[in-house]
């Protein structure tokens, strides 16, 4: 294990340039003064918000989101039904049948997917550096919006992280871009690498406790359609859709699938939302519950529940996990979705 901390001193050295690029030199003042607050001990502040509130926002990010795939774009293909213990494949074809291409030439989703070759999948070996691509996306997913209206809403609501556009901007890197460790004390990993991209677990992982245990051979993470149809379409990714666990008409599904022989027995996402309303709406539910307190919102009409973990290390925050699950199925979800 000391070997293992002495890596992460060094991330923690590593950390801090990148936040440093991600900002831009002009913001080193800040980054030293949001050290000074916080540098004993990261944590999420508390925030006080009604689950009405969050149900009200959450609305208004769905609302917004201008670049969300209209009726018709995104056509879908569930196929056979599926439970986590089942070792069968339930599904001959793919999952997405057909996305409308001029969806995939909005400025986030190019810039999504040209992020996609920035990771490597596996966890225990060092992420590739490549700050422009992830610094460009940054900038336009925080001027979209969704985005921005986050962004002015936590601030009407006296968030700390949300006192000027600098600072939003310092906690949007570092709890989604700014790499930890999730085994073998490297920095193999982000909040964004594993609930957009998806790793493949090999190795002693650490969870949300700091607790280290055995998950090998599986996929873990990976909560985002976008991503799942690039990797149906790139043959070379040796991708298998096997069925549905749950789903909600268009707007979300649990899915079974293997990524190069790797199994994600259920791996949730929201259908034909862009990629800055996912974040948005994430950052928002992360923000505001965590764990087993659930953040219960809708979306197109039907009750989602998002869950979310935070992860501590170099005394710095980082987002764990944010996942969706499906709500009971509601005449209002049927009416929006029908």
């Amino acid at each position: 294990m000391r070997i293992a901390s002495e890596r992460l001193n060094i991330e923690e050295r590593n950390q801090c340039q990148w936040i440093v690029w991600m900002l831009g030199g002009a913001s080193i003042v800040l980054l030293l003064s949001i050290y000074t607050v916080y540098g004993q001990y990261e944590k999420i502040p508390a925030f006080q918000i009604s689950n009405s509130d969050l149900i009200s926002i959450a609305n208004e990010l769905r609302s917004l989101d201008e670049n969300a795939a209209k009726p018709g774009q995104i056509r879908l293909n569930y196929q056979g039904h599926t439970s986590t213990r089942d070792a069968s494949d339930n599904a001959a074809d793919r999952l997405f049948q057909t996305v409308d291409s001029s969806l995939l030439r909005k400025p986030s989703y190019e810039q999504f997917i040209a992020l996609m070759n920035n990771f490597n999948r596996n966890t225990g070996e060092t992420e590739p550096l490549d700050k422009n691509e992830k610094s460009t996306f940054l900038t336009t997913v925080i001027e979209s919006k969704p985005m921005q209206r986050l962004y002015n809403f936590l601030k009407s609501k006296g968030h700390p992280f949300a006192t000027d556009p600098v600072t939003w901007r310092y906690w949007m890197a570092q709890l989604w871009f700014v790499n930890y460790s999730r085994a073998r004390g490297r920095a193999d990993t982000s909040g964004f690498e594993h609930i957009f991209i998806g790793e493949a677990s090999r190795d002693l992982l650490m969870d949300f406790h700091l607790t280290y245990h055995v998950k090998n051979d599986e996929i873990s993470g990976m909560h985002n359609w976008l991503r799942f149809y690039t990797l149906e379409r790139d043959p070379r990714a040796n991708f298998d859709y096997k069925g549905f666990v749950v789903k909600r008409f268009n707007m979300m599904a649990a899915v079974k699938f293997t990524w190069q022989r790797e199994m994600k027995r259920s791996g949730s996402m929201l259908i034909g939302t862009s990629p800055e309303f996912d974040m948005s709406l994430y950052t928002l539910c992360f923000l505001s519950r965590r764990g087993r307190d659930t953040c219960d919102v809708e979306v197109n009409g039907c009750p989602l529940s998002i869950t979310s973990y935070d992860l501590v290390q170099n005394r710095k925050v980082f987002i764990g996990s944010i996942f969706p699950s499906a709500g009971r199925i509601t005449d209002s979800c049927r009416r929006n979705n029908s």
